[in-house]
C-alpha cells in the first residue's frame, strides 16, 4: 500500500529500562523516581517481559501527577509495541484522511452516541466505526483481546444491529506492532468476543486491520492486514 499516515510525537521520547507495571495504569522504569502514566486499561499479556519503554516527557507545570506518560515497550527482539491506547482514534482518522480505508468516505464525527447506552469512535458519512488498539501477538499473528472484554462484543452487537437494520457499520483494528502479517480473534482469551465477531462478519460488519511501524519520532500508519476468522 503506498498511502500511509504518520503521527509524530510532540516532543522527543525518553527511554527507560522496563521495571514493572502495577494496577494497569502505571509503569516504573527500573531506576528510583521513573514512574510513568500508562493508558492502557487492557491486560498487555505478552507484553510484561519487554526490556525498554519510550516515556513522553510533561512540563513541571502541566498539571500533571505524573511526568511521564509511556507510548511504547520495546521488546527483546527489538520490536516496538504502542500501548497508548488514546491514540488509535487518531491514527485511524489519520488514516482515513490520507485515503488508506476507500469504504470510508464523508464528513469524520469522532465519540458518537448510537444511544443512550452506546458510543461509537467514529462515524465517517454514515458508517459507524469501532476502533481497537491490538498489542498482543503471537509469532507474526496479532491478536483481540488480550483479556475479557464484555464491552467489547457488546460493540460488536451494536454494530450488527445496525447493519441488520440497512446501515454501515466497520470495526476497525489499529495494530500498533509491525511483526504481525495477519490479524484473528484470540479466542482463547475471550470466546464469546471471537463467536460475536464471526457472527458480525457474517451479518455484513465491515472488519478491517491496518498495521503500523514504530520509531521513536512518531508511528506510521502503513499497510492493511487482513482478518482470518
Amino acid at each position: 500500500m503506498d498511502k500511509a499516515f504518520t503521527l509524530d510525537f510532540a516532543v522527543p521520547l525518553v527511554r527507560w529500562d522496563f521495571g514493572r507495571r502495577e494496577k494497569r495504569f502505571f509503569i516504573y522504569g527500573c531506576m528510583d523516581g521513573q514512574i510513568a502514566h500508562c493508558a492502557n486499561t487492557g491486560s498487555m499479556m505478552g507484553l510484561h517481559d519487554a526490556k525498554g519503554v519510550w516515556v513522553t516527557p510533561y512540563p513541571a507545570d502541566s498539571g500533571r501527577k505524573l511526568l511521564f506518560g509511556a507510548e511504547m515497550l520495546e521488546m527483546a527482539n527489538g520490536n516496538l509495541v504502542g500501548i497508548n491506547t488514546q491514540l488509535p482514534n487518531k491514527l485511524a482518522k489519520g488514516a482515513i484522511l490520507a485515503e488508506m480505508l476507500p469504504e470510508l468516505e464523508g464528513d469524520i464525527c469522532t465519540e458518537v452516541k448510537l444511544d443512550a447506552a452506546t458510543r461509537f469512535d467514529l462515524k465517517v458519512g454514515e458508517t459507524w466505526v469501532e476502533v481497537k488498539n491490538v498489542t498482543l501477538a503471537e509469532e507474526d499473528v496479532a491478536l483481540f483481546p488480550d483479556a475479557k472484554t464484555e464491552r467489547g462484543a457488546k460493540h460488536l452487537r451494536e454494530l450488527q444491529k445496525i447493519v441488520e437494520a440497512g446501515g454501515k457499520a466497520m470495526q476497525l483494528y489499529m495494530v500498533q506492532r509491525a511483526d504481525c502479517k495477519m490479524v484473528k480473534p484470540a479466542d482463547h482469551v475471550d470466546a464469546v468476543y471471537g463467536a460475536a465477531l464471526r457472527s458480525a462478519m457474517n451479518a455484513g460488519v465491515q472488519v478491517v486491520a491496518l498495521g503500523c511501524t514504530l520509531t521513536e519520532q512518531g508511528i506510521r500508519v502503513d499497510r492493511r492486514l487482513p482478518v482470518v476468522v
